[in-house]
């Protein structure tokens, strides 16, 4: 099963903040889906990173099911976000595990529409180097073959919705390759740049503004 492969490939290397994330924690909540695995704040009702890995086989020939969802699998008191908390916000409904990453099954394509997979985005970011970025990495996937680790995730608060949801003031990315580790940190911002790589930030930088401590490779 998927879910067992992507659970023992990101213990074999290390979650970031695994010693914390428990089915017991409120701030640091451990939540395993069937495409991809997630650290859960119940209070400020946001993903701390969510961690998947990427084949060729992971990409395939099912639409985009563009149903976004509340996700009902959290501990009853856990802060929840609906899709209409985002309405007229003027933000994108931004996926961390992106759907088209998950596009061999229905289900799991499905799944990447959780709102706990979302952050608000600003449109420019979301539809520029963040989706260059993930265009990139199918690549290597696709047309190289190659197993790569990622995590993504949103830090700090620049705003908040209407609705109360917190605007991240970046959102990044850790990407393991078999040959490199890309840490991109983008602000979240009306960015220009389509360049992803000029976001480019040592692994230790992003590890002091996540407070996470990030494996230093692939098994």
């Amino acid at each position: 099963m998927i879910l067992n492969f992507i659970f023992s490939v990101l213990l074999s290397v290390g979650v970031p903040n695994i010693s914390g994330a428990s089915s017991a924690s409120t701030t640091n909540y451990l939540s395993v889906k069937k495409g991809y695995v997630m650290s859960y704040n119940g209070v400020e009702g946001r993903a701390n990173w969510v961690g998947w890995t990427l084949t060729a086989s992971d990409v395939g020939a099912v639409d985009r099911t563009d149903r976004f969802v509340q996700d009902e699998s959290f501990p009853r008191g856990f802060k929840i976000v609906d899709e209409k908390d985002y309405a007229h916000s003027g933000y994108d409904r931004g996926h961390l595990c992106n759907s088209e990453d998950r596009t061999s099954s229905y289900f799991l394509n499905e799944e990447t529409f959780l709102m706990s997979n979302m952050i608000p985005q600003t449109r420019e970011l979301n539809r520029g180097p963040f989706k260059m970025l993930e265009s990139y990495c199918r690549k290597l996937a696709i047309k190289k073959g190659q197993h790569l680790l990622i995590y993504s995730g949103g830090i700090g608060a620049r705003d908040r919705l209407a609705s109360g949801v917190i605007v991240p003031a970046y959102c990044w990315k850790v990407v393991y390759t078999p040959d490199k580790i890309w840490c991109i940190l983008f602000p979240n911002e009306r960015v220009l740049n389509k360049n992803w790589q000029t976001y480019a930030v040592p692994l230790e930088t992003l590890e002091k503004m996540t407070g996470f401590r990030f494996p230093r490779k692939l098994s």
